[in-house]
């Protein structure tokens, strides 16, 4: 308010005809304004924040969740009726009690979804070379697997000695035909 007389006073010393149209057309907006404020019509404007802040509760997990038991049925689907044929074809003795219990082990785990997200992510990359037939990114994501994977030995030998099955036998076969 203090400002609008101030304004109304440097109006009145300097003379109408010497302020230009368009400062007075602004001073005489300013003084509306702080009418309306005044009045408590008017409040300042506050800058809006648009920062993104997800729903982490909800959506996020939710989709998540979802696309991870999606993998993880996948791989479990998958890596059943591969060993399935695997030990139909005597590739391996089905007797043999460590090939057994590590494939058991394995495939519990990924029933109970005791799996680390980066191990189901690099399984599921390797059942998508296969299918997409493409055995040089396979293998070089076969070494990566060996490296870098949390899960027992076991399991880890037993997953490899599978993908190289398809590598060796399964693939060479569908090519045949």
């Amino acid at each position: 308010m203090q400002e609008s007389l101030q304004d109304y006073l440097q109006l009145q010393q300097i003379g109408s005809s010497k302020i230009s149209k368009n400062k007075r057309r602004k001073m005489k907006k300013k003084r509306q304004k702080e009418k309306m404020r005044a009045a408590g019509l008017l409040t300042k404007p506050t800058g809006v924040d648009f920062t993104y802040q997800p729903d982490k509760s909800n959506r996020e997990g939710a989709a998540d969740l979802k696309d991870t038991d999606e993998k993880a049925d996948s791989i479990l689907d998958f890596l059943q009726a591969t060993q399935q044929i695997y030990f139909a074809e005597n590739k391996s003795k089905c007797t043999d009690s460590t090939v057994n219990s590590a494939a058991q082990g394995l495939l519990q785990c990924l029933e109970s979804r005791n799996i680390s997200s980066s191990d189901l992510t690099l399984l599921h990359q390797m059942k998508s070379l296969i299918l997409l037939q493409d055995i040089d990114r396979l293998k070089d994501a076969l070494k990566q697997f060996q490296e870098h994977s949390v899960m027992p030995p076991d399991h880890t030998k037993f997953i490899i000695t599978l993908f190289h099955y398809w590598i060796t036998d399964i693939l060479p076969a569908r090519n045949r035909k």
